[in-house]
């Protein structure tokens, strides 16, 4: 049985991406070193970037490399904040990645369900496509925001939706992307800019890059397949009814909204999701979380469950997070020992 299901955290990288990126193992030069070590490295970085444009259905010219989602979405602020010398013009939803929430203040975040609550008329807004701890997907929010504030540069944290679903470039002039969140390496990632000439420390950013971690993101891109996608959807609604049918008093955390797949959040009435995570981890060597990857040891509430679940005896659910390494058998296996481990709590 496959006993990781925290693939939200992060993925376990695919063996084809492993196996491209020791092919490139022997480039080790800077890509911005202007001498032949360098301008190889450099070659194999703008090969691959043309690669991931073409996946994306994009520009090279509009991507830049990171290192990783938390990298591009604070890059992202920093240089709005520099070029607008106004954080009041700035806003951010209260759902969003710690990445971006905690660089606003709390007068400067708003309810996407509600937003009323920005005042005046923001040259900035971050909404992320779909949360981190419910996969619940807000695009139908980021699009309201486009149209109310067609003015506003939008930043959109499209770590979780990637292969999950199709980008949308039309209501976003920023999107932030996580290699290891699609069976990619670490410390890698994406952002793509709608007008590079215009932030030039994001878009020609100097930093040095690893050829091979964009060699394995980009091979990470090309193994994305909707049939694969199909999978987590089946898997999701297997969960979901089995847990329908065999344990009570629980709830999935957004049901009613559109989710992304391979994600659910599930609370369980009498049981915190930080001994239930325990349990699975100590006794069955099943790796599921309490909420994002941060904050996965904290016994309190997490903000974004402190948000979207005003009653506390709801607010300690465990995060599952599937991907396309599991088997059909592993699903069946886990919800079995699921089940088990919350009855076993619950006496």
């Amino acid at each position: 049985m496959n006993f990781y299901f925290d693939a939200a955290a992060t993925t376990p990288i695919h063996p084809k991406v492993l196996s491209e990126m020791n092919k490139v193992a022997d480039i080790f030069g800077n890509s911005g070193s202007k001498h032949w070590e360098g301008f190889r490295a450099h070659k194999k970085i703008e090969e691959c970037l043309g690669r991931i444009a073409d996946r994306m259905g994009t520009s090279p010219a509009h991507l830049a490399v990171t290192h990783g989602g938390t990298d591009a979405n604070r890059k992202v602020i920093w240089a709005m904040r520099k070029k607008l010398g106004c954080p009041r013009d700035m806003w951010c939803s209260r759902v969003e990645h710690s990445s971006v929430a905690d660089e606003f203040t709390e007068s400067r975040q708003f309810s996407p369900d509600d937003l009323s609550t920005i005042s005046g008329t923001p040259q900035f807004v971050a909404q992320m496509f779909a949360n981190n701890e419910t996969g619940r997907i807000f695009l139908p929010e980021i699009q309201a925001i486009r149209k109310k504030f067609p003015d506003s540069l939008l930043l959109v944290d499209w770590v979780q939706g990637v292969g999950k679903a199709d980008f949308d470039f039309d209501n976003a002039d920023f999107i932030s992307i996580s290699a290891h969140k699609f069976h990619g390496p670490k410390g890698v990632g994406i952002l793509w800019i709608r007008y590079p000439e215009e932030f030039p420390e994001l878009s020609k950013d100097t930093h040095t890059k690893d050829p091979m971690a964009v060699v394995g993101m980009a091979q990470a891109f090309e193994l994305l397949d909707t049939g694969e996608r199909k999978k987590l959807v089946r898997w999701t609604d297997q969960i979901e009814t089995f847990l329908e049918n065999h344990i009570q008093d629980f709830r999935i955390h957004e049901k009613t909204h559109s989710r992304v797949p391979g994600i659910i959040n599930a609370a369980f009435q009498g049981v915190r999701g930080s001994e239930l995570m325990s349990e699975l981890s100590e006794k069955e060597r099943i790796c599921v979380s309490t909420g994002a990857a941060c904050t996965s040891d904290i016994l309190s509430p997490t903000r974004i469950m402190q948000e979207i679940e005003k009653n506390p005896e709801w607010q300690y659910p465990i995060r599952i997070g599937l991907h396309t390494a599991l088997e059909e058998k592993d699903i069946s296996n886990f919800c079995e020992i699921l089940a088990h481990y919350v009855e076993e709590l619950r006496r």
